[in-house]
């Protein structure tokens, strides 16, 4: 009776704990902290990242994302799980040992007879029971060993491709922002150039030397990059945020960045490109082990026709000492093998061959996405590259006419219009230069990501006197 009113006590705690807890939750309240928590631990994390407060060049802004990148520190995680997860499996080719432990109470009162003795009372009885199983043949262990071995690896691999991606998505916002920065400059001078032609235009429409309408047309010009500028600012605080979002920073902060070397593209024909990329792209490492597992599973689904064998030892132990033998040893082999499950084994078997074939498939379609993203990188880079010499040419012309123009407004030959025209398309010449060396950056950074080349490995700077 003693022991069954302590059961129903624990039982009552347990029931009011487990109830506790599920009435305890205030989803308005966990939102609130952690609406207030956020920003202020992000805001921590990206003060300990700009602590130097120098300018960041393209391998500090990548270096900073490999350590705080919200994507790359996931895929650091699930390698970890799967690393946890072939341990798991190891465990199968290693002894299970159990202990248990049985205690009894009688009643005082009942004595339990024996032959040709008086009758014993027994209070309570006590024993330990230590058992280990081993596995002697288990084909699927060894298979399903294999299989999260090769898991572990994928996860690796993983984690590369997501550093890839995450550096390459880094170098595109950067050389972005840099390219905005140029921009915002240059339209910071064409600003201040239209408006002192305003300025000069207004003053010979007051002596009647130009008509008011031409003033005026000044002024719309003057509006017109103002708002230009305007919006090409606010495109670079847009892009700034970006960076530091994908750097796993705040996207309030305040960001400085500095002109590095430039990228440069892989030489080498189309067809080596290819090749380069068939040998070291991630994605296709990942194919090869995605099928060696599919092949892990054929012979799992195999193993489920042959037996299983396992030893076991098992030792019962009393603690009493009226018992004349307190412990005993008991030990052997015992064996199971499915004779007919439906059918289910021999379906399973056939699924399993058609998955694995499938992976195969998915293998040469992988191939063909990496060829064709090679191929298509390389000819946008191309395309970029043609481009960049077509803006340079078009800005070197466009620059020499206006100033032809402007010396000939001086000396009244051409109208203002006409010079405000030029002006204008030696603008639009200077912002497609600035855009065509950025995208030429970004095309150089696509063709090294399709070809598995992006780096991925950064190292802090050493500082003075370092060795």
């Amino acid at each position: 009776m003693g022991e069954r009113t302590v059961f129903s006590v624990i039982l009552g705690l347990l029931a009011m704990v487990l109830l506790a807890g599920c009435s305890s939750f205030d989803g308005q309240k966990v939102r609130r902290e952690h609406a207030a928590s956020y920003p202020q631990a992000l805001a921590q994390t990206t003060a300990e990242a700009l602590s130097a407060g120098d300018p960041l060049g393209l391998e500090d802004c990548c270096r900073i994302a490999m350590e705080n990148s919200l994507q790359t520190r996931s895929a650091e995680i699930q390698q970890r799980i799967a690393g946890l997860e072939r341990k798991v499996a190891f465990a199968n080719f290693l002894p299970v040992v159990s202990v248990g432990y049985q205690h009894y109470e009688f009643d005082p009162s009942i004595s339990l007879p024996l032959p040709d003795t008086d009758p014993v009372k027994i209070d309570k009885v006590r024993s330990i029971m230590w058992e280990a199983n081993v596995s002697l043949f288990n084909p699927a262990t060894w298979f399903l060993y294999a299989m999260h071995k090769r898991g572990e690896e994928i996860a690796g691999l993983v984690t590369d491709y997501t550093r890839q991606m995450t550096a390459w998505q880094v170098t595109a916002l950067y050389f972005q922002c840099l390219s905005l920065e140029e921009a915002v400059g240059a339209l910071d001078s064409e600003l201040a150039a239209a408006v002192q032609m305003e300025k000069d235009l207004h003053a010979l429409s007051e002596e009647g030397l130009v008509s008011e309408w031409q003033a005026e047309q000044a002024g719309v010009l003057v509006q017109a990059r103002r708002i230009g500028r305007n919006q090409t600012q606010r495109s670079l605080a847009q892009a700034r945020a970006n960076l530091l979002a994908a750097m796993g920073l705040s996207p309030v902060a305040d960001l400085s960045l500095k002109q590095q070397l430039p990228l440069e593209p892989p030489g080498g024909s189309v067809e080596e490109l290819i090749l380069e990329a068939l040998l070291a792209h991630p994605r296709l490492g990942i194919a090869d082990r995605s099928i060696e597992i599919e092949k892990e599973k054929v012979k799992i689904a195999l193993s489920n026709f042959l037996p299983q064998l396992f030893g076991f030892v098992y030792r019962p132990d009393s603690l009493e000492d009226f018992v004349s033998a307190p412990d005993q040893w008991i030990y052997g082999m015992a064996g199971t093998m499915t004779l007919f499950t439906g059918f289910a084994n021999i379906n399973e078997y056939k699924a399993a061959r058609q998955r694995r074939t499938e992976s195969f498939l998915e293998r040469e379609q992988a191939s063909l996405a990496v060829m064709l993203s090679v191929i298509e990188a390389h000819l946008a880079l191309e395309t970029a590259k043609e481009r960049v010499a077509l803006a340079r040419s078009a800005l070197d012309v466009k620059g020499k006419e206006l100033a032809e123009t402007e010396e000939k407004w001086r000396e009244g030959l051409v109208n203002s219009s006409e010079m405000l025209e030029r002006t204008s398309e030696r603008d639009r010449a200077q912002m497609q230069a600035i855009n065509a060396r950025f995208q030429y950056q970004v095309s150089t950074a696509t063709l090294l990501n399709a070809m598995g080349r992006t780096k991925i490995d950064y190292k802090e700077p050493q500082n003075d006197g370092q060795s």
